[in-house]
Formats: C-alpha cells, sequence, structure tokens
C-alpha cells in the first residue's frame, strides 16, 4: 500500500503534476514551469491504437504473461510500448501544444483484452505480439495465458499537465490552429512533460 500511493508510477506522475502551480493557458507567462490542463484536439497527426483500434495522439499498451509454472520451460512476455503523435489541448480560450519527444504519463487503461487456454487471442493482439517478435500459441497451438491493458488519448478528452512553457507563432508548427500564438509546453526536468487523464490528480 506504501508503494502505490506513493512510489508507483501513477504516484509519481501526479504528485510531479500537483507541485507546480495551478493556472489557465492564457495566464502563463514565458519561461514558467506550471501545471495546466485542457481536452484534447486533433490539430495534426494522430494515431490507431494496437488493441481497440481507437483515433488518438498518445497511446499506451502492456501485455504481460500469466502463465503458471508449469509454462517456465518457455521465456515469458512482457511488452510495454508506448506512442505520441500531435499532442494539443484547448482549454475554451486558448492552445496549447506538448512536446511530445519525452511524455512521462499515466493513462487511464479502458481497454483489456485477455486470452488463455480456452480463450483464444484476438487478431489485434496477434498483430501487436507478431510486432514485437512474440507469439501468442503454445507449442501445441494452445493461446498463450495473456493480460494485455491499452490506455489512450483521445479527441475530447481532459488532460492534466506539467512542464516548461514558452509562447510560440502558430507557424512554428505544422498543426491547424487559429490562433497567431499558442502555449508551448516542454520538458519539466531530464524526464519530460507529466502528463495524466485522472481526474483526481
Amino acid at each position: 500500500m506504501i508503494y502505490y500511493f506513493f512510489f508507483s508510477h501513477k504516484a509519481v506522475v501526479h504528485q510531479k503534476i500537483k507541485e507546480q502551480p495551478l493556472k489557465k493557458i492564457g495566464d502563463v507567462l514565458n519561461g514558467e514551469t506550471v501545471r495546466i490542463s485542457g481536452k484534447v484536439i486533433y490539430a495534426g497527426r494522430t494515431l490507431v491504437a494496437p488493441l481497440s483500434k481507437r483515433k488518438c495522439v498518445f497511446y499506451m499498451v502492456r501485455v504481460k504473461d500469466s502463465s503458471g509454472p508449469k509454462e517456465i520451460i518457455r521465456n515469458f512476455i512482457n511488452i510495454k510500448e508506448k506512442k505520441a503523435a500531435d499532442v494539443v489541448i484547448f482549454d475554451g480560450n486558448h492552445y496549447a501544444v506538448i512536446d511530445n519527444k519525452l511524455l512521462v504519463a499515466y493513462i487511464t487503461e479502458d481497454e483489456t483484452q485477455s486470452s488463455s487456454y480456452w480463450n483464444s487471442t484476438s487478431e489485434e493482439l496477434k498483430v501487436f505480439l507478431k510486432k514485437h517478435g512474440e507469439r501468442s500459441n503454445d507449442y501445441i497451438g494452445k493461446s498463450l495465458d495473456l493480460s494485455a491493458y491499452e490506455g489512450v488519448l483521445e479527441e475530447g478528452e481532459v488532460i492534466h499537465l506539467a512542464g516548461k512553457c514558452s509562447w510560440r507563432h502558430s507557424s512554428d508548427f505544422n498543426l491547424t490552429l487559429p490562433p497567431k500564438v499558442v502555449l508551448y509546453v516542454e520538458a519539466l526536468n531530464e524526464h519530460g512533460v507529466y502528463l495524466t487523464d485522472d481526474p483526481y490528480v
């Protein structure tokens, strides 16, 4: 319980965001490090999430092996993948563009899939496993005991983030943005921009 509340990935992301002063996007000064919130909009490149096939600007997927000791003869599967496109938020008045090179994100995993001896692996999960050089079946052709979890950032979803901010010309970005200037959010520290869709941050 102590680890979960203070040292888990979720706890670290929440703490880093909460440490920064909360401001509306339009009130942020050049060079400030703050916490802001807004709704995701599609203003540039998007992605398709591997498992759910949802359109999004960011996704995280993890697949873990839940096979028992009888399967110890083979390597266990433990895959984590995250990918970001153009992450832009809007608070009703102003826009913020988030640097996607370094994102430390805690995203709600609202898509789950599983497979077992009696439950076949979905085609989406098979494709994802193959991409990572893994197979979905054992040596006799039965589905492996796997659990898969996916979280995404979709249009209209409210997110909260913390980073170092500066005002930029919208023409600096290859995005469809109406205003002349937008807030640009860069890494808070050497780890990146901290971001979550958890409403209780």
